[in-house]
């Protein structure tokens, strides 16, 4: 057996190894678990999640999604095709497993565990295998449960930092659909911020969403001055207030987005429309 084939197959057997003992983990720790994902040893397509549970909890039923690992099968990471990497235990790879989901017929399973994470209901574990090698032969000593920190409470912090120090690059990256909940604190935090430039990359962030929740701050962007965003981000303006427009008068619609964005007259009469009322 050649090194690649001998690193396959001991990658293949730890894959196992990692399932079963995840699979006993679960059973022992939520009695009544029923799996809707995942098998302890077929590989399963798409692969990125090992198992997802329905689980009893205090407040009722909940998902549990786990990422098992053992030996040489290792915390997932997979290479989108724009060039990011998504790495196991983290908001955006669960995001990017849910389409995958989705992409190999699963719309039911996919659609329950996006509603739960955006809920802030979700549990992400990672459930590792301690082996030790014993003559040859492999010995699980423990399983180390650890639960990722998914919550809304992380992205906001993560979300109101990147928006303070200006990092459009990570505002964009954060960026996603919010639960109701993290709207509001994300649109709550809006009278906090210090300056126009901060007001301009909170509406950058909820961008895409719009109803009454998202309103007070879309009309409160309408006052943002020209030169707020300097020469380093001379459109700023422009395109914060062409996003509000199109939020308040068409319920974000892109047409009208790009319409108020590339002429500014047709924005100055909408602005004056909404502040008559």
């Amino acid at each position: 057996m050649d090194h690649e084939a001998a690193s396959r197959a001991v990658w293949v057997a730890d894959r196992t190894i990692a399932r079963l003992c995840a699979t006993s983990y679960v059973q022992q720790v939520f009695p009544g678990a029923v799996r809707l994902w995942g098998t302890d040893s077929e590989p399963i397509e798409p692969d990125e999640l090992d198992a997802v549970w329905r689980v009893p909890g205090d407040d009722g039923e909940r998902l549990l999604v786990v990422t098992a690992l053992a030996g040489e099968y290792e915390l997932p990471r997979r290479r989108l095709p724009y060039g990011t990497t998504v790495v196991g235990g983290t908001r955006d790879y669960l995001r990017y497993a849910v389409e995958r989901l989705r992409e190999h017929g699963q719309n039911d399973l996919a659609g329950a565990i996006e509603r739960e994470m955006y809920a802030d209901r979700l549990w992400y574990f990672e459930l590792a295998a301690v082996v030790t090698v014993v003559n040859g032969e492999s010995r699980v000593e423990d399983v180390r449960a650890r639960q990722y920190d998914i919550s809304d409470a992380s992205l906001l912090r993560a979300l109101l930092a990147a928006i303070r120090a200006g990092d459009r690059s990570a505002i964009e990256k954060l960026r996603q659909p919010f639960g109701e909940n993290l709207l509001k604190a994300l649109v709550d935090a809006y009278p906090s911020l210090d300056t126009w430039p901060q007001r301009a990359h909170l509406v950058r962030a909820v961008s895409g969403h719009h109803g009454p929740m998202v309103t007070p701050v879309m009309a409160a962007i309408l006052d943002i001055p020209d030169d707020a965003g300097g020469s380093d981000d001379s459109d700023m303006a422009r395109e914060v207030r062409a996003i509000a427009l199109s939020v308040l008068e068409a319920g974000g619609s892109a047409e009208r987005f790009m319409r108020y964005y590339e002429d500014d007259e047709a924005a100055a009469a909408a602005i004056a429309r909404h502040r008559a009322g």
